[in-house]
């Protein structure tokens, strides 16, 4: 950390972490108590089962392979460079469709209730 708070990260020196769910890795580059970020590999086949956060929006942008994407039961194909926003409260979950691993950078948001 540089003395503006200012959090610099070599990535690819980052290892891959196990998730709860078979065929997803992850990366964890910032937890904070308003939002996350992290990047996440996909293997060919893997499905996130669907679910939802009442608390968070999630984004996802789409950085190599396919990702299908599943949003209030429609589903999308999602190629590199391509982005989807998943509200709070949104059923929600993510497939690779693909022959390669897709990776993806998986943002949320912490929605605070109005005032």
């Amino acid at each position: 950390m540089s003395a503006t708070g200012t959090t610099v990260s070599n990535v690819a020196d980052l290892a891959w972490e196990p998730t709860n769910v078979a065929g997803y890795e992850q990366k964890w580059l910032f937890k904070h108590a308003g939002g996350t970020y992290k990047l996440v590999r996909i293997q060919p086949g893997a499905r996130f089962p669907l679910h939802r956060h009442p608390d968070r929006t999630e984004y996802a942008y789409v950085l190599e392979g396919t990702l299908e994407a599943t949003l209030e039961g429609q589903t999308v194909r999602i190629a590199p460079h391509g982005f989807a926003e998943f509200p709070a409260g949104a059923e929600h979950g993510l497939y690779n469709p693909g022959a390669e691993p897709t990776v993806v950078q998986i943002g949320a948001i912490v929605e605070h209730a109005a005032s």
